[in-house]
Formats: structure tokens, sequence, C-alpha cells
């Protein structure tokens, strides 16, 4: 009983200091363009006008249901602020909650913080952007896929997985991912996967009779090289070096333009859907061929094993990508923070070196965005912190595909 509460409390502890200091962000700091965009849209929504046809909108339809409360609620942008980031706030304490309860249930082994500690300090870095983007939102699903299907949920798992995506495109590069895993376990819980997937998507379908939703890809296909991106920062320290190009705003981005930019878009875009794609294959392949844990710590091994699987194609979709925000780290911090549970579990043949990796270049984010040479180009040093973090990345990419063939053979 002592060390149940002892436990208890230290979690509670642990999750207050990691997540209630966060609430002052709610006032620090100016307000984003896009929780503006956000609200502008949700009430055009609310007036009756038509997403997709009359508002332009860039995202997945399932995104307007989070917006839809802090809009009713909030009479200017300031209130919005108000309620979008205290949404954002309890949906990030249910990650670290989550991380908790991982590290604490099995009472015959110490507590594990370390994954809690990692991602908490992951969205401390991102401070600035943790509650005026809605990222948090995918990833909380995320997390809730994986940790429903490594618990025997099936179900839950295809649902949550479906309204990730509905939230946000990223989460369908795992899906193929979690229904391998589910298959290994048995055909049951495949058809309980599938079945998941088939009623979060449901609505989706439903909505493509009367809304073009679609059309918000119109938006990504026509963007270039953000200036955050693997492509973007090289071409942009090779300026320096006299090659052509410009820091230059695109909209609500900066991207990296001139004529070598121009050239290099298509080939890039070559480049990520195939590096992305193969990633998708060779997860799905390894999740088949990975061997099924069985007894008491079956869970608590399939999970670490799930999330490095899933890891590796996100991971990849983020380092090829022509656009990559600061808030895509956002994506990746939990997932990494699930998969660090395998350190003290040598047996699971999860490596760690990418998800260190992970975590370090979300650290270095503060580094370049914000600054005070962002809006015009990043000065040298900065450059050379960006490259870095985009080679860190990478560098996870390649790791994590050797750890997932090293599943797939294990």
């Amino acid at each position: 009983m002592t060390s149940g509460l002892g436990r208890l409390a230290l979690g509670v502890a642990l999750w207050s200091i990691g997540t209630l200091p966060f609430l002052s962000r709610l006032f620090r700091g100016r307000t984003s363009r896009e929780l503006e965009q956000y609200m502008v849209l949700m009430n055009a929504v609310l007036d009756g006008k038509r997403v997709y046809v009359d508002v332009p909108f860039e995202y997945p339809p399932y995104v307007l249901a989070w917006f839809a409360g802090p809009t009713m609620l909030a009479e200017d942008l300031g209130q919005f602020r108000l309620f979008f980031g205290g949404l954002i706030l309890c949906l990030d304490a249910l990650i670290k909650a989550a991380l908790l309860w991982t590290g604490f249930r099995d009472r015959h082994r110490p507590p594990d913080a370390l994954p809690f500690v990692m991602y908490t300090l992951a969205t401390a870095a991102l401070g600035h952007i943790l509650l005026q983007r809605y990222d948090v939102i995918p990833a909380v699903l995320s997390v809730a896929a994986v940790l429903a299907l490594s618990s025997g949920w099936a179900g839950v798992a295809g649902l949550m997985a479906a309204l990730a995506i509905g939230t946000k495109v990223y989460p369908a590069v795992f899906v193929p991912v979690l229904a391998a895993v589910a298959w290994r376990r048995s055909s049951r819980q495949a058809r309980q996967f599938a079945i998941g997937v088939g009623a979060g998507l449901l609505p989706l379908i439903a909505l493509s009779w009367s809304v073009p939703w679609w059309r918000f890809a119109n938006v990504h296909s026509h963007r270039g090289l953000e200036a955050e991106s693997l492509w973007a920062s090289a071409l942009w320290l090779s300026h320096f070096a006299g090659v052509p190009a410009t820091w230059e705003l695109a909209d609500r981005w900066y991207e990296v333009t001139g004529p070598v930019a121009d050239r290099l878009i298509a080939p890039a875009r070559v480049v990520w859907a195939t590096a992305t794609l193969g990633s998708v294959v060779l997860a799905t392949w390894a999740a088949w061929r990975a061997t099924l844990r069985s007894g008491a710590d079956a869970d608590s091994m399939t999970l670490p094993v799930t999330a490095a699987l899933v890891l590796l194609p996100v991971t990849t979709f983020v380092a090829f990508s022509l656009v990559l925000s600061p808030q895509f780290h956002l994506w990746l911090a939990p997932l990494a923070a699930l998969a660090l549970f395998a350190r003290r579990r040598p047996d699971a043949g999860v490596g760690t070196g990418a998800l260190w990796c992970i975590f370090i270049s979300t650290f270095l984010v503060p580094a370049f965005f914000p600054s005070p040479t962002f809006d015009g180009g990043l000065d040298l040093g900065r450059t050379f912190v960006l490259v870095f973090r985009n080679v860190l990345l990478l560098y996870a990419t390649w790791s994590l595909l050797r750890t997932v063939v090293r599943l797939a053979d294990y």
C-alpha cells in the first residue's frame, strides 16, 4: 500500500511540475497568425460559409470540430487564444499522464520517468508554439492508437488512427504498420482494427458527397522549399558561398527561393515520396515478421516495439519533407518517448540512438525559431544549427531503419 501510494504521489508531483508551468504560455508572447486563421475560418463556417468552397482551408475537416468549441466561447482573438490554448494544454497533459502511467504501472520494476521527462523537455523547447498550433491533437490521437493496440484494444486503436488522419494527414503513413501488428496478434484483432479505421473514416466518406474536403491538398501541392526543411537549409547554407538563393515570406511561412530552388523542388518531392513509401513498406514488413511476445511482460514489450515501428515512417516523412515546420517535432516527440521505454529492456531489440537524436533536434529549435534574423533570413551561425538539426533527423531515420530491419529478424 505504501509503495503504491508513494508511486502515485511521485507521479502526481512529476505531472504537476511538467504540466502546470505551461499555463503561463496562455498569456505570454505574441498571438500567432495561425490562431487568427483558425478563429476566422471557424467563424465563417458558423456563419454558413462552405469550407473548401467559399473559404479555402489547408487542413482535413475533422480539425474543425476541435476549433468549434473555442470559437463559440470566444468573443475576440485574445479569448480564442485562451480557450484553444487551454484545450491543447489538456491534451498535452494527457500525453504526459500516459507516459507516467506507462512508466509507473509495473510495481515489480523501479518507476521509469525518463520518457516523461524527455517529452516534457521537448514541449518546453517548443513552448512558444505548443499552445498556438493544433499539432498536439493528432499527436495525442496517435499515442492513443499505439497504447490501445499494445493493450489489445485493436478497435479503439483503429478508431484513434482514423480520427488522427482526418485531423492531420501524416498518421496515414503508420496505419499499415498498426494493421500488421494487429494481424500478427490475431485475425480477430485485425478485423477489429479494420472496423475501427472504417468507423473513424465513415464521416469523412459521408462528407465527400457535399464537401470537397480533398481540396485542402491544393495548398500544399503548390508549396516550395520551406525554409526549415532539409532541402532549403542546405541551399541557404550554400548561399553564403555564392549560390543564388532568397529567403522570402510565402503566405504565413518562409521559403528559400531562386533558380536552384526551382530546379530542386521536383527531385526533392520524388525523394521524399519514395523514402516515405519505402519506410512504410519496411516498417509494415518488420511488423509482420517481428516475434510475438507472450507472458506477463507482453504488453510492456510490445509498446516500445510498436512505437519504434510507427516512428520510422513518421520520421522519414518529416526529415525528407519539403515542408518542415517547428511544430512537426510534436509529432515525433511523444512516439520517441514511448519507444524510449525499450532502453530498460534490451531484449526488446529497439535501439535508442535515434530517439536521442529526435529529442536533441527538438531542443535545437529555439536556437533558430523564433530568432531576430528569422524573418529576414538566418545568419550563418543559426543556419549551421538548422542544418545540424536536419542532419540529426536524417541520422534518426537511418538509425530507425536499422532498428526496424533488426526487429524483422528478431
